[in-house]
């Protein structure tokens, strides 16, 4: 299979959603740590905006994986690992990322294990990451 328009413009519809809830992210650390800490709206807002990016991430690698007819998935962290190894992104990448995949499943299933400082250094760390990954799925299927 091949990507058709179709599937670039479903991949830029996600990915514009996914670009609103990065610069959340961005805008969060902005507060500092001492704010965000003390603040549980701020905290709300970065697990939402995490959650929702992180899921846009796995759908744009979904479609991918899907369309071009690579290895199935067997967990949100083999979605990464699959773009890797088909070198969608940089495999330098994916090991960093995968840490922030893996928080999705504290955030989705665990959300009583989550602790703001942890929380606020998953958003500083990985703030920056969803551009990062967006321009490399854009230039691997060939969006300007």
């Amino acid at each position: 299979m091949f990507i058709t328009a179709a599937h670039k413009e479903e991949i830029k519809k996600i990915f514009t959603v996914m670009e609103r809830y990065a610069e959340n992210l961005k805008r969060l650390t902005n507060e500092g740590r001492e704010r965000f800490l003390t603040d549980p709206l701020l905290q709300l807002a970065a697990e939402r905006s995490l959650h929702i990016a992180m899921e846009c991430v796995t759908d744009v690698g979904n479609l991918l994986i899907d369309t071009l007819i690579m290895r199935d998935p067997s967990s949100y962290e083999d979605i990464v690992q699959i773009l890797a190894e088909e070198e969608v992104i940089a495999k330098d990448f994916a090991s960093h990322f995968l840490e922030a995949v893996r928080y999705r499943r504290i955030l989705v299933h665990e959300y009583q294990k989550i602790v703001p400082d942890e929380l606020y250094e998953m958003v500083r760390k990985h703030s920056g990451d969803f551009d990062q990954y967006r321009d490399s799925v854009y230039t691997y299927v060939g969006i300007s």
